[in-house]
């Protein structure tokens, strides 16, 4: 049947309705309280992006790039480590606003970014412009992505925003060759690399690579530009990006994401073969804040809701004739990224993670149920956009969909009656060993109570759902605009699913005023261990000898794990602390703080901190890592009076030489000036971790002219010093930074003189 004559300009009408709504959200943010931020106070926001943003913000205003991170794991590269952003465009929010208008707008945005790129996609592909609208508008809403909002993942949520837009360009330039597709697809990566989620960027380009090699095989007319143009736009992306690219790779050579992780690391948070079943219940397994989430990892990384009005336009466009090859397609791409999703729940991890590059160095494959859900998106979009032109679905979708929906009601109603069929289920989400719940609460009589009704209530509500939708799509086939109904179920289903996932937290839970008080009281120079809030340091004003963060030192990994009593070549980021170390003293720890069983703060002193800088005279070498560490952890270790090296310094200290007197000039974040005087030669021991990128150099005044970074104790600085008098100054450098700039500042001026005679010429 031909469409029907457009009433409206839904082309005009769509994208300013977009633009209501955006105005309407600044609207709703500027009359939140001031002390309210939106997520969760145990997520990532509350724990770790509050306190970097800030950071990276007043660096920024005070006309200096925050290079050097001391206020997480003693010290870590910080605009190298990627989820700084300090590149990326929309994080100039932060030097203007007041950081939670900023945090807000920031979400906003990116939420209408992502929208925006799936609605031209969609609309690329010759979709209607209100199914193109409502691929736009349910995108965000999706499990893969709305709950990362919650979990307060900036940098997730503002990475994944620009993938719709580096697909469409994509497609442009395969269906047309044209400029204008290359430089959309080329500057999409350049903003995902600098957004900082690297993982995303990561697993976004193969999702990019399975999509060009199945319009490789499938489509004669894309087949000669497709891959040459998916490399071209990366590599586009790589030159735009060059300034936090290069540093970002050279902090990762040093990191502890350098080598592949253990096979069992790699496979955590891979997505469970059950969690399938969140595509339509999304709370059979709980959720995220009414309701506790008992399936396996976390919720956030495990849902794949996307409606189950959503599955019947999905089934709508596979039945679609005019239309089943290239629905084919996008579900084919679908499939293959959902069994990557599935992890180490396939015969093919393995595989995978010894053969695939880049795949061993990374955990959480569940992350490419994103990829899939833009190509189920787009399915979606395909079968709305078949309903709006009154194309009749076939009446078995109805049939099964009803017969479906029977049997979904009928489980809620089995489950809801007796609450305690849900304990099996219970029993192997305890018995996987991938849930963060305690093994008891499984089966406490109340969790399984509380458990068999929600998952009850989720299955009846998907079932009736189904029967409501195969109803309409039955009514269908004798009016076609009954089929429409559907288009306005969907958005309903979404915008409920995202309220479920709704909270607000006030900013004391994350800013800790408690401790902050606590440390004024007791003034000094030295670091804290957080045992509720790691990354919190510079909230707090004090850094923290832990954190949580990919960009974690390999060196201090290795060193931490094996102050616990682990192994050090199995160094991990989330690290379990059963007791503080003596030789803590050495990353200068005076206090730990935790909560105890009433969740009230409890403050630990540690005595013996080191002060920053002291003249040590003695020293050992040891070359050997193992036996360095075991000499750190023997009782009799003073690191005042020995400092272990893995080689001979150059000048060599004198033992037991008369001490001589070291000062700071000046310090900062990034660099410490220090002035000393020796009567004889000796070490230099700065407590700082050490890098590759730490480099001294000789001020005027001085009497030696060159000076050399060691390491000592494994995971801090040393510089021997001769007799004499010395001025210092320490600068960290990332590597590759300098040269990075270089690239980006021309790749930018070569990209808008292409972009602007491509808008002349056309």
């Amino acid at each position: 049947m031909a469409a029907p004559a457009q009433s409206l300009d839904w082309k005009r009408w769509c994208p300013r309705a977009a633009a209501l709504l955006f105005l309407a959200g600044i609207a709703v943010i500027f009359l939140l309280p001031p002390d309210w931020l939106f997520g969760s106070a145990a997520g990532d926001l509350s724990h770790q992006f509050l306190a970097w943003r800030s950071f990276a913000a007043e660096a920024l205003r005070r006309g200096h790039l925050p290079l050097w991170n001391p206020y997480t794991y003693s010290g870590e590269p910080f605009l190298a480590g990627f989820q700084s952003a300090v590149f990326y465009p929309p994080n100039l929010l932060f030097l203007v606003l007041p950081l939670f208008r900023a945090v807000h707008l920031s979400l906003l945005i990116h939420g209408f970014i992502l929208s925006g790129g799936m609605y031209r996609w969609a609309g690329q592909r010759g979709l209607h412009p209100v199914a193109a609208a409502l691929c736009g508008l349910i995108l965000p809403l999706t499990g893969p992505v709305f709950p990362h909002f919650y979990a307060g993942q900036l940098s997730n949520l503002c990475t994944l925003a620009w993938a719709p837009w580096m697909f469409a360009g994509l497609e442009q330039w395969q269906d047309s060759g044209t400029r204008r597709g290359m430089l959309l697809a080329g500057a999409a990566v350049a903003f995902q690399i600098l957004a900082g989620q690297i993982q995303y960027v990561f697993y976004l380009g193969v999702a990019a690579l399975v999509h060009t090699a199945i319009r490789t095989l499938a489509l004669p007319a894309a087949r000669r530009r497709a891959f040459p143009g998916l490399c071209a736009a990366y590599l586009m992306g790589a030159a735009l990006a060059a300034a936090q690219l290069l540093p970002g790779l050279a902090a990762a050579s040093e990191g502890l994401r350098q080598q592949r992780l253990d096979v069992v690391v790699a496979g955590e948070f891979s997505f469970p073969p059950e969690n399938l079943l969140t595509a339509v219940a999304p709370g059979f397994f709980g959720e995220s804040i009414r309701h506790l989430y008992w399936g396996r990892w976390v919720y956030w990384e495990m849902s794949l809701f996307l409606g189950v009005s959503g599955l019947y336009l999905i089934l709508v466009a596979a039945a679609d004739p005019l239309n089943r090859r290239i629905t084919r397609l996008d579900l084919g791409a679908v499939a293959l990224l959902l069994v990557l999703a599935l992890g180490s729940h396939t015969p093919l991890f393995r595989l995978l993670y010894e053969f695939g590059p880049g795949l061993g160095r990374f955990r959480g494959w569940s992350k490419f149920s994103f990829p899939a859900a833009l190509f189920l998106v787009l399915t979606i979009g395909r079968g709305a956009d078949a309903l709006l032109r009154l194309r009749r679905p076939p009446l078995f979708l109805a049939l099964a969909g009803c017969a479906l929906g029977c049997a979904f009601v009928a489980g809620g109603w089995a489950l809801g009656s007796n609450p305690e069929r849900i304990a099996p289920f219970l029993a192997y989400a305890r018995d996987s060993a991938e849930s963060y719940l305690a093994p008891a609460t499984f089966t406490a009589p109340a969790t399984i109570q509380a458990a068999g009704v929600q998952a009850g209530q989720s299955l009846a509500a998907a079932g009736a759902l189904a029967i409501l939708s195969g109803a309409a799509l039955a009514a269908a086939r004798s009016r076609p605009r009954a089929g429409l109904a559907l288009l306005a179920l969907l958005p309903i289903e979404m915008i409920a699913f995202a309220a479920a996932q709704s909270g607000f937290f006030h900013a004391a839970e994350a800013e800790h005023p408690e401790i902050t008080e606590y440390m004024a009281a007791h003034p000094g120079d030295y670091r804290i261990q957080d045992l509720i809030v790691p990354n919190n340091g510079f909230l707090v004003g004090a850094g923290d000898i832990w954190g949580d963060d990919p960009a974690l030192l390999r060196r201090y990994a290795e060193f931490m794990m094996f102050t616990q009593g682990g192994d050090p070549d199995h160094a991990i980021q989330q690290l379990i602390f059963s007791k503080p170390s003596p030789i803590y003293s050495l990353l200068r720890l005076r206090y730990v703080f935790y909560a105890d069983s009433e969740a009230r703060l409890r403050a630990h002193e540690i005595p013996g901190a080191l002060d920053r800088i002291q003249l040590v005279s003695h020293y050992r070498v040891v070359p050997d890592r193992r036996a360095l560490l075991s000499a750190l952890g023997e009782p009799g270790f003073d690191p005042r009076k020995t400092v272990l090296l893995e080689r001979e310094p150059r000048p060599q200290p004198k033992p037991g030489a008369v001490p001589g007197r070291v000062r700071v000039i000046e310090q900062s974040a990034d660099r410490l000036t220090v002035e000393a005087d020796l009567p004889d030669p000796a070490l230099l021991l700065v407590t700082d971790p050490y890098s590759r990128d730490w480099h001294a150099r000789s001020l005027p005044g001085s009497n030696q002219a060159d000076y050399e970074v060691m390491v000592a104790d494994y995971v801090v600085r040393a510089t021997p010093l001769a007799a004499g008098h010395h001025r210092i100054q320490f600068d960290y450098e990332p590597s590759g930074l300098a040269a990075g700039l270089w690239i980006s500042g021309l790749a930018w001026v070569v990209w808008a003189a292409l972009r602007f005679r491509g808008l002349q010429s056309g």
